[in-house]
């Protein structure tokens, strides 16, 4: 429990705590690296060194987690039987499996992921990125998200997947279901219900798709997934969708979360944006490090596998932990000066894309997007966002915006 010194975050209010949620988990992490929270009903766990432990599977901790997740006060028969699609799914997602299952389907995937197929598409990431900066006539006020952060990424995805652009507004209502639902500590039964929704209609959009590939292969990432081979073992109906749900949110929302907070960090740090300009050789340190300030990843979540003692507090199986990306990104143990950006400094123990066996799988889609995006629209624009605050979407896992408004003028020379 919390003591009398420490400020209790309410993590049921996520989205109205905004960016005074990373101070709060600051303080946290200096006074207790491991703490119980009443409102989250989850271990809280934010120093680095622990981070780092829990993602490297040194500790009891389980990645299946259906029976601990807090999805609000729903018993799980009821949830079964109201939410039957997101019950049978989720335990084939690779984000809910530990070895020898994750072992089994992250290899398969990894053939599908691969930095050649992330390279066949950077040609179109960095069309599409010219195509949506040009439609932009500055000086103009625009919505961030809409306008270049979705239709960026969601393009991007879209084409990965070999599906048309007629699908965009979908995506959006999709993924924003899906985050807003699986990624908060304690969801209303309405949230989990659009959920149900949004993945009901994945299904009808994909499944067709994915026969259709099986029948006549593309260079498309779904044919990817359904020639996927190792010898004899391939990837099933379900395990095949189920990998869309997770892209869907991974190689899409997060991606375009990452570019709306990167714009934000990088306006907030203007000498950083004239270094990312002139040292383009460094791009991909640089998006590490804007991912790390920026937190959009914010946690991660993982269940008790059997109990054990972590810093004097008693764990007890089945219970949620959620390991603090966000905070662990801040550590001044790890980082100088953490509330600085420093586009030259060493990313290597940023904990964006979790490391160890669950290292992000679309980190390599991540990056190429960013890196191609921050220079490009830094070098043709000034901005300024317009917001006094950002608002974000009730997500726990991973922060999002709901909008932002910037202003936009063109440089000059």
């Amino acid at each position: 429990m919390y003591s009398a010194e420490i400020e209790e975050i309410d993590f049921r209010k996520i989205a109205e705590l905004g960016n005074r949620l990373l101070p709060a988990l600051d303080r946290m992490r200096e006074e207790a690296p491991v703490i119980w929270s009443p409102s989250a009903s989850a271990w809280i766990v934010t120093r680095h060194a622990d981070v780092v432990q829990a993602f490297a599977g040194e500790i009891p901790l389980s990645m299946e987690r259906f029976s601990s997740m807090a999805f609000g006060a729903i018993p799980v028969e009821e949830f079964f039987e109201k939410l039957p699609i997101t019950a049978n799914t989720i335990p084939h997602w690779i984000v809910n499996m530990d070895p020898p299952r994750h072992t089994r389907l992250r290899k398969l995937m990894t053939r599908a992921f691969s930095r050649k197929v992330i390279e066949d598409v950077r040609p179109f990431a960095q069309a599409t990125i010219k195509r949506v900066l040009d439609g932009l006539t500055a000086p103009c006020d625009i919505e961030f998200l809409d306008q270049v952060a979705r239709a960026i990424t969601g393009r991007v995805i879209l084409h990965l997947f070999g599906l048309p652009e007629t699908h965009l507004s979908s995506f959006q209502k999709w993924s924003y279901a899906l985050n807003t639902a699986l990624g908060a500590p304690q969801p209303p039964m309405h949230a989990m219900e659009a959920a149900e929704t949004a993945l009901r209609e994945m299904r009808d959009v994909f499944l067709p798709e994915i026969a259709a590939r099986k029948l006549q292969p593309r260079e498309d990432f779904l044919s990817q997934l359904v020639q996927a081979r190792d010898g004899d073992d391939r990837l099933e109906e379900e395990e095949v969708m189920g990998i869309c749900y997770v892209a869907l949110i991974a190689g899409h929302d997060t991606t375009m979360n990452s570019m709306a907070l990167g714009v934000d960090t990088l306006l907030r740090h203007p000498d950083q944006i004239d270094y990312m300009l002139s040292y383009p050789e460094g791009i991909v340190n640089s998006v590490v490090e804007i991912t790390r300030l920026s937190a959009m990843s914010t946690s991660q979540p993982r269940a008790v596998a059997k109990d054990f003692e972590w810093h004097g507090k008693q764990l007890r199986k089945g219970d949620l932990v959620l390991v603090m990306v966000a905070a662990a990104n801040r550590d001044p143990l790890v980082f100088d000066h953490p509330l600085q950006l420093d586009l030259s400094r060493p990313t290597e123990k940023v904990v964006t894309f979790g490391p160890g066996i669950h290292h992000c799988i679309g980190h390599l889609l991540a990056k190429m997007q960013l890196g191609e995006f921050f220079p490009a629209f830094f070098s043709r624009f000034n901005a300024q966002v317009l917001d006094e605050s950002l608002r974000f979407i009730p997500s726990i896992a991973f922060r999002g915006l709901e909008s932002m408004h910037v202003r936009l003028t063109e440089k000059q020379g």
